[in-house]
């Protein structure tokens, strides 16, 4: 089912409110499959990708009052617990990664809704997520929403996934160019999150890891105030995982930190 000779990884992860916002709605989710002692939040774990696996996990919370810290928090532990349910006993033969991950997303989207409904002071809430589930030597994505997913290699940084929001269509379509996409009213816009009864798509894409390869996972709060080039050089400047958390964020927060900042690095050491 996937490659024999695992990844060892080290991950180092970081959510801070912002200069601007009064909550801080986004959720981080990072470590081994099955490991019941890993909670939400910042966080600085090292495991191996051995079958089930590594998880990473980025959730970006909309709603009233507190309602996005809620669902961005349903969004990762959901998701967690039920791609360690449906793993079973770790012998792979319980189907595809492909399969397994995006039915875990439409479990958390259910989750939401439920709640949601439950609970009059989160009706409406929602989240957007993207995964980064490591299994043997392959990173296997999944997204709805914006935020987003990069590959940081031999000191380049390449974005893997694409917004799922009203400007990043226009971009796809060749109607807008990036920098026009700067200026656009609404550009935070997303076509589709976790807690809406609209069938979701989930997004799929597998990517093969190499040694010393770095994933990095953000919420729009770094994204949308960052140039891919700035947060690329920021990289190469801080080698060690935490310390290039603290200084992507920096640059979120030099550009005015309008946003939640969730920033999520993996490294695959061998």
């Amino acid at each position: 089912m996937t490659d024999p000779i695992p990844m060892r990884i080290i991950s180092s992860g970081r959510t801070v409110t912002g200069k601007v916002r009064r909550n801080n709605e986004d959720n981080l989710w990072s470590g081994t499959v099955g490991d019941v002692t890993t909670m939400p939040g910042d966080c600085d774990v090292e495991g191996l990708s051995t079958y089930p696996g590594f998880l990473l996990a980025v959730a970006d919370g909309m709603g009233g009052a507190k309602a996005g810290e809620v669902a961005s928090r349903i969004a990762v532990e959901t998701l967690a617990r039920s791609i360690a349910d449906r793993v079973g006993d770790g012998t792979g033969t319980h189907g595809e990664p492909a399969d397994l991950g995006k039915a875990s997303v439409h479990e958390a989207n259910e989750r939401i809704l439920r709640d949601g409904e439950r609970d009059a002071t989160c009706e409406g809430m929602g989240t957007t997520l993207t995964v980064a589930w490591l299994v043997g030597r392959h990173a296997e994505l999944f997204q709805v929403g914006d935020s987003r997913a990069y590959l940081f290699r031999a000191g380049r940084l390449e974005q893997l996934t694409k917004d799922q929001s009203l400007v990043g269509k226009l971009i796809e379509d060749g109607i807008l160019s990036e920098e026009e996409a700067e200026r656009v009213a609404g550009r935070h816009i997303i076509l589709q999150a976790l807690g809406s009864e609209e069938a979701l798509d989930v997004v799929h894409k597998r990517v093969a890891l190499e040694k010393d390869d770095v994933l990095l996972l953000c919420t729009d709060g770094l994204s949308g105030l960052v140039r891919r080039e700035a947060m690329e050089a920021a990289m190469r400047k801080h080698p060690v995982l935490s310390d290039a958390c603290g200084g992507l964020i920096e640059l979120a927060e030099r550009e005015g930190g309008t946003d939640n900042i969730t920033v999520l690095l993996a490294r695959v050491q061998a």
